[in-house]
């Protein structure tokens, strides 16, 4: 088995903070008192529910990178790069969506998980 990936364990990490960081926004947004006019409609539904499942995204997100951090190995696999190419993918783009509609605290630090998850992905990629 490989060495575990300290590269990879930082990309956790990160996801992990996003994930509790996403959730602490969520709450913040949703007490606008703009937001609270919507409350019981379809778009406040879909809005909150669409923002958990952010949050949930991000924690998945980071335990994947705990079990490649494990074994850097498995990104190797057909489907796991896969995984990494389209994750990397939707945060880049939900970074750029936030910096596009002036949410530029949300667009850095997307901005940097995508950079560090790229970043770990491709060391584990070089290395194994």
């Amino acid at each position: 088995m490989a060495s575990p990936s300290r590269s990879l364990q930082a990309s956790a990490l990160s996801m992990a903070c996003l994930s509790i960081g996403h959730t602490i926004g969520g709450r913040q947004w949703t007490s606008d008192p703009a937001f609270g006019v919507i409350t019981g409609t379809k778009p406040w539904a879909c809005g909150i529910v669409g923002w958990f499942q952010g949050s949930a995204f991000f924690m998945m997100t980071g335990l994947l990178h705990y079990q490649w951090a494990s074994n850097p190995r498995l990104l190797q696999e057909p489907t796991n790069k896969a995984i990494a190419v389209i994750m990397n993918g939707l945060l880049w783009a939900s970074s750029a969506w936030y910096f596009r509609h002036g949410i530029k605290e949300n667009g850095w630090v997307v901005g940097f998980g995508a950079a560090l998850q790229a970043w770990a992905v491709a060391r584990a990629w070089l290395k194994y």
